[in-house]
């Protein structure tokens, strides 16, 4: 199957800055959340989203995931 095929190109350093943004906004915000004295279970959960986003990014670039 031509689908199969895994035709992303070679991981740069520019490709690892781009997946790290949403999880280095995530410890931001629980930084954020935790010098605001916030419940602490924010920050974790921002930093659960921005872990996935930065993993959702990493299987679009190698064609993993439910969409292919």
């Amino acid at each position: 199957m031509s689908d199969d095929d895994n035709t992303s190109g070679p991981v740069t350093l520019r490709h690892l800055f781009i997946w790290a943004i949403p999880f280095d906004l995530g410890l931001v915000a629980l930084v954020i959340v935790i010098m605001m004295g916030w419940e602490l279970w924010t920050g974790i959960g921002f930093v659960i989203a921005g872990a996935l986003g930065s993993l959702m990014m990493v299987g679009q670039h190698f064609g993993i995931g439910p969409d292919r």
